[in-house]
């Protein structure tokens, strides 16, 4: 059963009489707080679908840690074996890295060429998985190039291509460039714009070919057991290497600035956005302020009759909360729905206006990696449920503090 200071509460939330005027602004309250959690709940749904996808990708691209040297790496089995058999290292890779330009009709693109040993590459990342057509061997003249690319020149698997080295090695040791037609055995598409167009695969021995390389490699990328243990694995790895002189780099490093500017950035929307939840709560204030007034007469009577101060103050706190809630759970709902479907709006509003909402080439992915936290969904609703009711405390103090003659004499 509820208490008289609840029940009074939500008569005054109701929609008769001469209360009509203030229960409209109530409802434009309650929309204020739904659409400010709702785009709250959009936008750090994105930052950190953007954040986990950035991570999820480039680490079935490059690995965990990275080991390279100053110069080409001509003994890289024993090192390889070496690497294998550090705590947390699951396998090993090794590869070759260097800038080619791809020619084919008329056209042509620089793109970043990686040389590879099939078996050892699909244990260590995802190209296996990401492959949606031919086969994960190059061969001696094969590439694997990235949906992007296969569009933009109208490439499929069997065409033929030209790959043009630097007249000079773009790597230590290397002896100058070269030309040769490579045939297109594998497309991949990893869902990441940037590398579905300027990355590509080939043997280790045509990269050699290629870039003028003798029998070594430019790195070697590991698997770690745990991705967070990249750090230790990067120090136990660097003591181990520490004679010759290797450079030893985890996935947070190779992309700290990246990293770090998305954190940033989350935080900071995380900030701008709140602003319209304390808009919306200053709405709450100015209801809770005009129901005050309104109830003038009312809360005189009150007190006559000897109800305490903290009994009238309580009646305006949980109208201030009820309309806070009401608005927070529209918008959790609203929000998360518009978060589960936001690609089909995004196609939507393409399709219907021919506004591109989400552009690849501008934001490395090719559809919205939007993820629903629900910790962070928990932290909006109650953030904007503390604001709602810290908006309640000055009318409900106002309402507590007015004198009965006063308050009687209202009308």
């Amino acid at each position: 059963m509820l208490s008289y200071p609840a029940w009074i509460s939500l008569r005054y939330l109701r929609f008769r009489g001469r209360p009509a005027f203030v229960s409209a602004i109530t409802l434009i309250s309650i929309a204020g707080v739904a659409v400010g959690v709702m785009t709250l709940m959009v936008v750090m749904s994105v930052m950190s679908g953007f954040d986990r996808q950035l991570k999820e990708k480039f680490l079935g691209i490059y690995g965990h840690v990275v080991v390279t040297a100053p110069g080409e790496i001509r003994e890289y089995e024993g090192l390889i074996d070496r690497l294998a058999a550090v705590p947390g290292v699951q396998a090993a890779a090794p590869y070759i890295a260097g800038q080619i330009i791809v020619r084919t009709r008329n056209r042509a693109l620089g793109i970043n060429l990686r040389g590879i040993d099939p078996e050892r590459e699909a244990r260590v990342g995802k190209l296996r998985e990401y492959l949606i057509a031919g086969k994960l061997d190059p061969g001696e003249d094969g590439i694997i190039i990235g949906s992007q690319l296969a569009a933009l020149y109208r490439l499929q698997v069997g065409d033929r291509v030209i790959l043009i080295s630097p007249a000079e090695g773009l790597l230590p040791g290397s002896a100058g460039g070269g030309r040769e037609k490579f045939t297109v055995s594998g497309i991949f598409k990893s869902g990441m714009a940037q590398y579905d167009l300027e990355l590509g695969y080939v043997s280790l021995e045509a990269a050699r070919r290629l870039f003028g390389l003798g029998p070594g490699v430019s790195g070697v990328s590991l698997k770690l057991a745990d991705v967070e243990e990249a750090h230790r694995v990067r120090n136990h790895v660097s003591t181990l290497l520490a004679c010759p002189p290797y450079h030893v780099r985890s996935w947070m490093e190779l992309n700290a600035p990246l990293f770090s500017a998305i954190r940033v950035e989350k935080n900071l929307m995380f900030i701008i956005v709140t602003l319209i939840i304390v808009v919306a709560a200053l709405n709450i204030a100015s209801t809770l302020i005009v129901t005050v007034k309104d109830k003038t007469r009312a809360i005189g009577i009150f007190k006559s009759l000897g109800m305490p101060e903290v009994k009238i103050r309580r009646i305006f706190l949980l109208n201030g909360t009820v309309i806070g809630l009401a608005g927070i759970v529209l918008g959790t709902v609203a929000g998360a729905l518009l978060t589960l479907n936001i690609n089909h709006v995004a196609d939507f509003i393409s399709s219907r206006f021919g506004i591109q909402v989400f552009p690849p080439d501008v934001y490395y992915f090719d559809r919205i990696p939007a993820r629903l936290d629900l910790v962070e969904a928990g932290i909006i609703a109650g953030s904007a449920l503390l604001i709602s009711m810290a908006a309640s405390l000055y009318p409900a103090w106002r309402a507590a503090r007015l004198e009965p003659v006063r308050a009687l004499r209202y009308e």
